[in-house]
């Protein structure tokens, strides 16, 4: 029996675009996983200071969103979001939050790549 194999290319932008989409699900999902572990172990968020930390978030999790549909919008958001929690953090706790709280902005970078390929036609 002969059966018909479809070869499908797949192109730079389509790597870095789905790259994204699965990265930022990942990322929300574990993020929702841990937000939900430490309300329950230590109650509502009480202080004022993690409200600041929590909009920065919200940012990167509607950018993640938004690259969906609009990739260079969503990769600023994603990307702005994350030096957003940075800087709350700086300036509401005089400390840096560690490295890798770096990795919310993967999926922004991976979007703007994707929009920056679409336009720039990268070698497939």
């Amino acid at each position: 029996m002969y059966t018909h194999v479809q070869k499908h290319h797949l192109s730079a932008v389509e790597l870095f675009r789905w790259s994204a989409r699965i990265f930022a699900a990942l990322l929300f999902v574990t993020w929702l996983g841990l937000v939900t572990l430490e309300v329950v172990s230590k109650g509502p968020f009480t202080n004022f200071d993690v409200w600041f930390q929590a909009a920065s978030l919200a940012v990167v999790f509607i950018g993640y969103a938004v690259g969906w549909r609009h990739e260079l919008v969503g990769g600023a958001l994603a990307v702005l979001g994350t030096a957003a929690f940075f800087a709350a953090t700086w300036l509401t706790s005089s400390w840096l939050p560690s490295s890798q709280v770096a990795w919310f902005a993967t999926p922004g970078v991976l979007y703007l790549l994707a929009w920056l390929c679409a336009h720039r036609r990268c070698a497939s």
